[in-house]
């Protein structure tokens, strides 16, 4: 999950205040001082800029966040086309903790709530009401990827998986050395996951870089760029029939670390061209998938 973005505008008005003197007559004349050397005092040097870190990596912290997703869905071309419009906004806690073990930071993911703002059917409605209080435990490695998740109720988790995920990257992927300013990398990933009764295996190719400092919701960030390319198969079962997806899609997202390594919000948007083919049937049909998320960090 990545990501997604609230930008905080602040207009700071100053007041100059002046006053009014008179004129009074000229005094009388007096000695000059003699210079003494050692009562000199030298100007005020400027109070140096809070030092950034060389590396920026995450650790240990508590931070609370609203995800917003929105996901658009265009079955077929032209006149016969149909559209469907999903939203959700999730709030949820995560904590990340010391000391890190072999693997990375404990780390719990727990979801507050989850409220449909559009285009929800009943069923997953009543699914969204499971997920309150549902915790994923796993660990957060350097990289940012969240491993060995494992969640407090499976049945709602699985029910879930195709809105919510397993935050497996839900935080940016970054160097394992950590994020340093003008840092670039590149990934490939492989990932297999179980979504809507089909086992989906996705190549990515990806790649980021720590584009700049900033001042966001007044803290120094860094932001990280990333851009990336997939394709998916699959194969399973949907209502009772045998099913195979094929497709590709790009992303991007943009996203910021505060230099204590604290994750400060995204924005991603993701395109997807799929095909659907119901084998018992013999009938194929062509899916556009549009999704934007926007993390917010919540005060």
């Amino acid at each position: 999950m990545t990501a997604r973005w609230h930008c905080l505008a602040l207009a700071v008005t100053a007041a100059c205040a002046s006053g009014r003197g008179g004129t009074t007559g000229a005094p009388p004349p007096t000695a000059p001082t003699p210079y003494d050397p050692a009562a000199a005092q030298p100007a005020p040097r400027p109070a140096a800029p809070a030092r950034l870190p060389e590396a920026v990596r995450y650790g240990p912290s508590v931070a609370r966040y609203l995800v917003r997703r929105d996901l658009h869905i265009q079955q077929g071309l032209g006149e016969q086309a149909l559209t469907h419009d999903l939203g959700t906004r999730t709030f949820l806690t995560v904590v990340i903790s010391g000391p890190a073990d072999s693997v990375g930071y404990p780390t719990t993911f727990t979801i507050d709530s989850v409220v449909g703002d559009s285009g929800l059917a009943a069923p997953l409605k009543e699914s969204l009401d499971r997920a309150k209080r549902l915790v994923f435990s796993g660990r957060v490695a350097p990289g940012g990827e969240f491993r060995n998740a494992v969640p407090s109720d499976s049945v709602a988790a699985q029910a879930l998986a195709q809105l919510l995920g397993s935050f497996r990257d839900f935080l940016p992927r970054i160097p394992r050395r950590g994020l340093e300013l003008g840092a670039t990398w590149a990934d490939t990933l492989e990932r297999t996951q179980r979504r809507g009764g089909l086992d989906v295996t996705t190549h990515i190719l990806g790649r980021g870089r720590a584009a700049a400092w900033e001042d966001h919701l007044g803290t120094r960030v860094l932001r990280v760029e990333s851009a990336g390319a997939y394709t998916l198969t699959g194969t399973g079962e949907s209502a009772e029939q045998r099913v195979e997806v094929g497709g590709q899609g790009t992303g991007t997202t943009t996203a910021f670390v505060a230099a204590d390594g604290r994750f400060f919000g995204a924005e991603a948007r993701d395109s997807a061209a799929l095909t659907f083919r119901f084998l018992n049937e013999g009938v194929t049909r062509d899916v556009i998938q549009v999704s934007r998320t926007t993390v917010t960090l919540v005060p």
